[in-house]
Protein backbone atom coordinates (compact mmCIF):
# COMPACT_ATOMS: atom_id res chain seq x y z
CA UNK A 1 0.00 0.00 0.00
CA UNK A 2 1.17 3.19 -1.08
CA UNK A 3 2.27 5.62 1.76
CA UNK A 4 0.46 8.54 -0.65
CA UNK A 5 -2.33 6.01 -1.43
CA UNK A 6 -5.70 7.07 1.02
CA UNK A 7 -6.37 4.24 2.80
CA UNK A 8 -10.25 4.28 1.38
CA UNK A 9 -9.05 2.88 -2.23
CA UNK A 10 -8.58 -0.59 -0.54
CA UNK A 11 -5.95 -2.95 -0.75
CA UNK A 12 -5.60 -6.07 -3.14
CA UNK A 13 -5.03 -9.09 -1.18
CA UNK A 14 -3.27 -13.04 -1.79
CA UNK A 15 -4.53 -15.56 0.01
CA UNK A 16 -2.75 -18.80 -0.08
CA UNK A 17 -4.13 -22.50 1.26
CA UNK A 18 -7.40 -19.98 1.18
CA UNK A 19 -10.00 -22.84 2.61
CA UNK A 20 -12.92 -21.31 3.01
CA UNK A 21 -11.32 -17.43 2.76
CA UNK A 22 -11.80 -16.42 6.22
CA UNK A 23 -8.44 -13.89 5.54
CA UNK A 24 -11.41 -12.05 3.68
CA UNK A 25 -13.78 -12.34 6.73
CA UNK A 26 -11.50 -10.74 8.96
CA UNK A 27 -10.35 -8.53 6.71
CA UNK A 28 -14.19 -7.19 6.16
CA UNK A 29 -15.03 -7.44 9.95
CA UNK A 30 -11.86 -5.41 10.81
CA UNK A 31 -13.23 -2.74 8.51
CA UNK A 32 -10.17 -2.64 5.73
CA UNK A 33 -11.63 -2.68 2.02
CA UNK A 34 -10.92 -4.87 0.03
CA UNK A 35 -10.49 -4.50 -3.79
CA UNK A 36 -9.51 -7.89 -5.38
CA UNK A 37 -9.00 -10.80 -3.51
CA UNK A 38 -6.73 -13.44 -4.97
CA UNK A 39 -7.63 -17.02 -3.09
CA UNK A 40 -5.30 -19.91 -3.60
CA UNK A 41 -7.17 -23.06 -2.91
CA UNK A 42 -7.24 -26.48 -3.99
CA UNK A 43 -9.77 -28.33 -1.96
CA UNK A 44 -13.49 -29.40 -3.92
CA UNK A 45 -15.14 -28.75 -0.25
CA UNK A 46 -13.50 -25.68 0.33
CA UNK A 47 -13.90 -24.43 -3.10
CA UNK A 48 -17.61 -25.22 -3.28
CA UNK A 49 -18.08 -23.11 -0.06
CA UNK A 50 -15.91 -20.10 -2.00
CA UNK A 51 -18.31 -20.13 -5.06
CA UNK A 52 -21.52 -20.33 -3.00
CA UNK A 53 -20.71 -16.90 -1.27
CA UNK A 54 -18.02 -15.26 -4.32
CA UNK A 55 -19.11 -16.64 -7.59
CA UNK A 56 -20.73 -13.60 -8.85
CA UNK A 57 -17.92 -11.67 -7.56
CA UNK A 58 -15.51 -10.24 -9.98
CA UNK A 59 -13.29 -8.94 -7.81
CA UNK A 60 -12.83 -12.52 -5.86
CA UNK A 61 -10.49 -14.79 -7.92
CA UNK A 62 -9.41 -18.11 -7.51
CA UNK A 63 -5.64 -18.64 -8.65
CA UNK A 64 -6.12 -22.87 -7.90
CA UNK A 65 -3.20 -24.88 -6.97
CA UNK A 66 -0.26 -22.39 -5.00
CA UNK A 67 2.49 -24.48 -6.90
CA UNK A 68 1.50 -23.12 -10.18
CA UNK A 69 1.36 -19.19 -9.13
CA UNK A 70 3.83 -17.01 -10.63
CA UNK A 71 4.57 -14.25 -8.35
CA UNK A 72 6.02 -12.24 -10.68
CA UNK A 73 2.51 -11.78 -12.07
CA UNK A 74 1.10 -10.08 -9.04
CA UNK A 75 3.78 -7.97 -8.54
CA UNK A 76 3.38 -3.86 -7.87
CA UNK A 77 -0.45 -5.20 -7.24
CA UNK A 78 -0.54 -7.31 -4.12
CA UNK A 79 -0.47 -5.08 -0.63
CA UNK A 80 -1.05 -8.11 1.64
CA UNK A 81 -0.16 -12.01 1.60
CA UNK A 82 -2.18 -14.29 3.86
CA UNK A 83 -1.25 -17.57 4.58
CA UNK A 84 -1.89 -20.66 6.77
CA UNK A 85 0.45 -23.11 5.23
CA UNK A 86 -0.07 -27.05 6.16
CA UNK A 87 0.68 -27.76 9.30
CA UNK A 88 0.33 -31.47 8.71
CA UNK A 89 4.57 -32.64 9.33
CA UNK A 90 4.92 -30.00 12.03
CA UNK A 91 1.71 -30.48 14.58
CA UNK A 92 2.66 -32.56 17.90
CA UNK A 93 -0.56 -34.62 17.33
CA UNK A 94 0.60 -36.55 13.72
CA UNK A 95 3.47 -37.99 15.67
CA UNK A 96 3.69 -40.46 12.47
CA UNK A 97 3.99 -37.93 10.19
CA UNK A 98 6.03 -35.42 12.03
CA UNK A 99 8.46 -34.96 9.60
CA UNK A 100 9.02 -30.78 9.92
CA UNK A 101 9.10 -28.50 7.03
CA UNK A 102 10.79 -31.18 4.70
CA UNK A 103 7.56 -33.29 5.05
CA UNK A 104 5.18 -34.01 2.51
CA UNK A 105 2.94 -31.42 2.99
CA UNK A 106 4.34 -28.66 5.00
CA UNK A 107 7.02 -28.12 2.55
CA UNK A 108 4.77 -26.22 0.96
CA UNK A 109 5.55 -23.13 2.85
CA UNK A 110 8.76 -22.85 0.83
CA UNK A 111 6.26 -22.16 -2.63
CA UNK A 112 4.28 -19.23 0.20
CA UNK A 113 7.85 -18.05 0.80
CA UNK A 114 8.46 -18.27 -2.99
CA UNK A 115 5.41 -16.21 -3.88
CA UNK A 116 6.04 -13.73 -1.63
CA UNK A 117 10.04 -13.44 -2.63
CA UNK A 118 8.70 -13.01 -6.52
CA UNK A 119 6.09 -10.24 -5.42
CA UNK A 120 8.52 -8.46 -3.19
CA UNK A 121 11.69 -8.52 -6.16
CA UNK A 122 9.36 -6.24 -8.11
CA UNK A 123 8.13 -4.45 -5.60
CA UNK A 124 8.40 -0.41 -5.95
CA UNK A 125 9.95 1.42 -2.92
CA UNK A 126 7.47 3.34 -2.06
CA UNK A 127 4.51 0.47 -1.83
CA UNK A 128 5.01 -1.63 1.56
CA UNK A 129 3.92 -5.24 1.54
CA UNK A 130 2.22 -6.74 4.19
CA UNK A 131 2.35 -10.17 5.00
CA UNK A 132 0.89 -12.26 7.81
CA UNK A 133 1.51 -16.41 8.40
CA UNK A 134 -0.62 -18.75 10.93
CA UNK A 135 0.98 -22.14 11.95
CA UNK A 136 0.45 -24.25 14.94
CA UNK A 137 2.40 -23.59 18.40
CA UNK A 138 3.08 -27.13 18.88
CA UNK A 139 6.23 -27.44 15.88
CA UNK A 140 9.21 -27.86 16.96
CA UNK A 141 11.47 -24.83 18.04
CA UNK A 142 13.49 -25.75 15.34
CA UNK A 143 11.26 -25.91 12.28
CA UNK A 144 9.77 -22.29 14.13
CA UNK A 145 13.43 -20.75 13.96
CA UNK A 146 13.56 -21.83 10.13
CA UNK A 147 10.60 -20.12 9.34
CA UNK A 148 11.60 -17.01 11.20
CA UNK A 149 14.87 -17.16 9.72
CA UNK A 150 13.39 -17.47 6.33
CA UNK A 151 10.71 -14.90 6.03
CA UNK A 152 13.54 -12.13 8.12
CA UNK A 153 15.83 -12.58 4.76
CA UNK A 154 12.56 -10.97 2.93
CA UNK A 155 11.02 -9.18 5.85
CA UNK A 156 13.42 -8.25 8.24
CA UNK A 157 11.28 -6.11 10.34
CA UNK A 158 9.43 -9.34 11.21
CA UNK A 159 7.86 -10.08 14.65
CA UNK A 160 6.46 -13.22 16.06
CA UNK A 161 3.13 -13.55 18.13
CA UNK A 162 2.20 -17.10 19.67
CA UNK A 163 -1.90 -16.59 20.28
CA UNK A 164 -4.29 -18.82 21.77
CA UNK A 165 -8.19 -18.12 20.12
CA UNK A 166 -9.23 -19.01 23.76
CA UNK A 167 -8.48 -15.69 24.87
CA UNK A 168 -11.13 -14.08 22.38
CA UNK A 169 -13.09 -17.58 21.26
CA UNK A 170 -14.70 -20.10 22.47
CA UNK A 171 -12.08 -22.67 21.74
CA UNK A 172 -8.44 -23.47 22.40
CA UNK A 173 -6.22 -22.92 19.21
CA UNK A 174 -2.67 -22.26 19.91
CA UNK A 175 -1.10 -20.70 16.99
CA UNK A 176 2.12 -18.93 15.84
CA UNK A 177 1.62 -15.62 13.73
CA UNK A 178 4.65 -14.10 11.79
CA UNK A 179 3.85 -10.60 10.27
CA UNK A 180 5.68 -7.24 9.46
CA UNK A 181 2.32 -5.64 9.98
CA UNK A 182 3.17 -2.68 12.50
CA UNK A 183 1.41 -1.35 16.05
CA UNK A 184 0.15 -5.37 16.80
CA UNK A 185 -1.18 -4.78 20.10
CA UNK A 186 -1.71 -7.36 22.77
CA UNK A 187 -4.81 -9.40 22.62
CA UNK A 188 -7.54 -8.45 24.84
CA UNK A 189 -9.09 -11.44 26.15
CA UNK A 190 -13.08 -11.56 26.31
CA UNK A 191 -15.85 -13.29 28.02
CA UNK A 192 -17.05 -16.00 25.46
CA UNK A 193 -17.58 -19.50 26.89
CA UNK A 194 -17.99 -22.93 25.14
CA UNK A 195 -21.72 -23.08 27.02
CA UNK A 196 -22.56 -19.32 25.41
CA UNK A 197 -22.36 -20.90 21.96
CA UNK A 198 -23.98 -24.54 22.17
CA UNK A 199 -27.79 -24.49 20.97
CA UNK A 200 -28.83 -27.24 23.47
CA UNK A 201 -27.04 -29.46 26.49
CA UNK A 202 -24.25 -29.23 28.34
CA UNK A 203 -20.63 -28.91 28.30
CA UNK A 204 -18.07 -29.16 30.83
CA UNK A 205 -15.05 -27.58 29.86
CA UNK A 206 -14.84 -23.52 29.76
CA UNK A 207 -13.19 -23.67 26.22
CA UNK A 208 -13.45 -26.15 23.46
CA UNK A 209 -10.73 -28.09 22.70
CA UNK A 210 -9.11 -27.56 19.56
CA UNK A 211 -11.00 -28.13 16.55
CA UNK A 212 -10.00 -30.66 14.60
CA UNK A 213 -10.90 -32.33 10.96
CA UNK A 214 -12.31 -35.68 12.80
CA UNK A 215 -14.17 -35.43 16.02
CA UNK A 216 -15.21 -38.35 18.34
CA UNK A 217 -17.60 -41.15 17.86
CA UNK A 218 -21.11 -41.51 19.02
CA UNK A 219 -19.82 -45.06 20.43
CA UNK A 220 -16.89 -44.67 22.83
CA UNK A 221 -15.85 -41.32 22.11
CA UNK A 222 -16.15 -40.48 25.56
CA UNK A 223 -13.04 -42.34 26.08
CA UNK A 224 -11.11 -40.80 23.19
CA UNK A 225 -12.45 -37.08 24.91
CA UNK A 226 -10.70 -37.65 27.88
CA UNK A 227 -8.01 -39.60 27.52
CA UNK A 228 -6.73 -38.16 24.59
CA UNK A 229 -7.96 -34.98 25.70
CA UNK A 230 -9.31 -34.59 21.75
CA UNK A 231 -12.38 -33.74 20.03
CA UNK A 232 -15.23 -32.11 21.61
CA UNK A 233 -18.55 -33.79 23.21
CA UNK A 234 -21.81 -31.78 24.35
CA UNK A 235 -23.78 -33.85 27.22
CA UNK A 236 -27.83 -34.15 27.25
CA UNK A 237 -27.90 -33.49 31.00
CA UNK A 238 -26.61 -30.96 33.39
CA UNK A 239 -25.88 -33.22 36.34
CA UNK A 240 -24.01 -35.54 33.99
CA UNK A 241 -22.08 -33.19 32.41
CA UNK A 242 -21.19 -31.84 36.04
CA UNK A 243 -19.90 -35.37 37.03
CA UNK A 244 -15.76 -36.25 37.15
CA UNK A 245 -15.05 -37.34 34.22
CA UNK A 246 -13.97 -40.74 36.28
CA UNK A 247 -17.93 -41.04 36.69
CA UNK A 248 -18.48 -40.33 33.02
CA UNK A 249 -16.55 -42.70 31.84
CA UNK A 250 -18.25 -45.51 34.47
CA UNK A 251 -21.62 -44.72 34.00
CA UNK A 252 -22.09 -44.01 30.19
CA UNK A 253 -21.54 -47.86 28.91
CA UNK A 254 -24.38 -48.45 30.51
CA UNK A 255 -26.54 -45.24 29.31
CA UNK A 256 -25.38 -46.16 25.47
CA UNK A 257 -26.86 -50.15 26.12
CA UNK A 258 -29.70 -48.46 27.21
CA UNK A 259 -30.12 -46.49 24.47
CA UNK A 260 -30.04 -49.14 22.03
CA UNK A 261 -27.67 -46.71 19.93
CA UNK A 262 -24.74 -49.02 17.77
CA UNK A 263 -23.78 -46.36 14.95
CA UNK A 264 -22.70 -47.26 11.55
CA UNK A 265 -21.72 -44.55 8.99
CA UNK A 266 -25.58 -44.88 7.27
CA UNK A 267 -26.88 -43.72 10.28
CA UNK A 268 -29.21 -40.13 9.78
CA UNK A 269 -29.71 -38.42 13.08
CA UNK A 270 -30.16 -34.70 13.43
CA UNK A 271 -27.36 -32.70 14.86
CA UNK A 272 -29.02 -31.68 18.19
CA UNK A 273 -30.56 -35.38 19.07
CA UNK A 274 -28.59 -37.56 21.42
CA UNK A 275 -28.82 -40.79 20.00
CA UNK A 276 -26.58 -42.46 22.39
CA UNK A 277 -29.12 -40.80 25.24
CA UNK A 278 -25.68 -39.05 26.67
CA UNK A 279 -23.94 -37.06 24.59
CA UNK A 280 -23.56 -35.33 21.13
CA UNK A 281 -21.08 -33.76 19.29
CA UNK A 282 -21.04 -30.30 18.11
CA UNK A 283 -23.25 -29.01 14.75
CA UNK A 284 -21.52 -27.26 12.19
CA UNK A 285 -23.44 -24.06 13.22
CA UNK A 286 -21.56 -24.17 16.74
CA UNK A 287 -18.32 -25.37 15.17
CA UNK A 288 -18.77 -22.41 13.32
CA UNK A 289 -19.11 -20.10 15.99
CA UNK A 290 -16.21 -21.62 18.14
CA UNK A 291 -13.89 -19.95 15.11
CA UNK A 292 -15.66 -17.33 15.11
CA UNK A 293 -17.17 -17.47 11.77
CA UNK A 294 -20.60 -15.88 11.15
CA UNK A 295 -23.65 -17.99 11.76
CA UNK A 296 -24.54 -20.11 8.51
CA UNK A 297 -21.24 -18.73 6.26
CA UNK A 298 -20.79 -23.26 6.37
CA UNK A 299 -23.14 -24.70 7.92
CA UNK A 300 -25.92 -22.96 5.20
CA UNK A 301 -24.34 -24.24 2.08
CA UNK A 302 -26.25 -26.75 0.03
CA UNK A 303 -24.55 -29.98 -1.22
CA UNK A 304 -21.65 -30.23 1.11
CA UNK A 305 -21.62 -33.10 3.04
CA UNK A 306 -21.38 -32.36 7.17
CA UNK A 307 -18.19 -34.09 7.28
CA UNK A 308 -16.49 -32.01 5.02
CA UNK A 309 -17.83 -28.69 6.14
CA UNK A 310 -16.51 -29.72 9.43
CA UNK A 311 -13.24 -30.55 8.06
CA UNK A 312 -12.99 -27.38 6.55
CA UNK A 313 -14.03 -25.44 9.56
CA UNK A 314 -11.09 -27.36 11.30
CA UNK A 315 -8.54 -26.20 8.90
CA UNK A 316 -9.61 -22.43 8.83
CA UNK A 317 -8.38 -19.47 11.04
CA UNK A 318 -9.94 -18.13 14.06
CA UNK A 319 -11.61 -14.86 12.05
CA UNK A 320 -11.67 -12.84 15.34
CA UNK A 321 -7.78 -13.50 15.63
CA UNK A 322 -6.81 -12.79 11.94
CA UNK A 323 -9.29 -9.60 12.33
CA UNK A 324 -6.86 -8.31 15.25
CA UNK A 325 -3.59 -9.22 13.56
CA UNK A 326 -4.90 -7.68 10.21
CA UNK A 327 -6.45 -4.18 12.10
CA UNK A 328 -3.56 -2.09 11.91
CA UNK A 329 -3.58 -1.60 8.38
CA UNK A 330 -7.38 0.15 8.43
CA UNK A 331 -5.01 2.98 9.83
CA UNK A 332 -3.13 3.04 6.55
Amino acid sequence: MSKNEPKSNGINVLSLFDGVSCAKLALEKAGIKINKYYSSEICPHALAIQNYHYSGDTNFIQLGNVCDIDGFDYANEIDLVVFGSPCTNLSSINKTERTGLEGSESKLFYEALRIMGQIYTFQPLFKKLYFLMENVASMSRKDRDIITNELAVIFPDIKLYKINSADIAGANRRRYYWSNIPNIGKVVPTNVKYQDLVVNGFVDKEKANVLLGSNCTLTNGIKRYYNMNIGNIIFKDKAFAELSPEQKVLQYPSILKQSGYVGGRNVKIDEYDFPNGCYRLPSILESERLMTIPDGYVSDVPSVAKTNKIKAIGLSMTVDVIAHLLGPLKEG
